[in-house]
């Protein structure tokens, strides 16, 4: 997802107010597939903080408020192990999470990192990234699935962006395509 901002816009009015330290602007954010919303945005420079933070107010839960929401939950990472050393990883980086031996872990497209969740409470932490269930033990990136071919026994294959195979387990068929149908048309083919 891409957020623009009328750039023009914003710079004048912010050139204007760079020596206060408390200021708002009114902004049109366009989002990608036409989408635009329209919102005040208040800047305040408050050197005591500790830390950093964005407070988004609404009068009622729309999709444009969710889209923001998932906007700045991009900016979300997990901490992965590898050989002893500590990687921020972020979801989207993510093509499926497989538990082994009770251990979670995280596989890039050529990386394998252990997490410390287990697999259900990361699906409930980063639900909005596309993860979805395919199997007990395993879930998948829906975004990095380039096809879903038919296999033997009511099973799906998928095809990963990064060409791996996985295997859905037919007890989560449902789930799955419910899900990858509300968020992309991939390529559907029997085999």
């Amino acid at each position: 997802m891409q957020l623009g901002i009328r750039y023009s816009q914003l710079m004048q009015y912010h050139l204007a107010m760079k020596a206060s330290n408390k200021y708002s602007i009114n902004v049109i954010v366009k989002i990608n597939k036409g989408l635009e919303i329209y919102m005040k945005i208040r800047y305040q420079n408050e050197p005591s903080l500790k830390e950093d933070y964005v407070e988004v107010h609404f009068r009622e839960e729309t999709e444009k408020i969710k889209t923001i929401r998932d906007f700045f939950n991009a900016f979300q990472s997990i901490a992965g192990k590898k050989e002893n050393e500590i990687h921020k990883l972020h979801p989207e980086s993510i093509y499926y999470l497989e538990v082994v031996d009770r251990k979670l872990f995280a596989y890039q497209e050529k990386e394998v990192y252990l997490l410390e969740y287990s697999l259900q409470h990361f699906l409930e932490c980063f639900e909005n990234y596309g993860f979805v269930r395919i199997g007990k033990s395993t879930a998948v990136n829906l975004y990095k699935v380039n096809k879903v071919k038919t296999d033997l026994n009511m099973r799906l294959r998928l095809i990963m962006d990064n060409g791996e195979l996985l295997i859905l387990n037919r007890t989560y068929k449902k789930s799955f395509l419910d899900a990858l149908h509300h968020i992309r048309e991939v390529g559907y083919e029997n085999y």
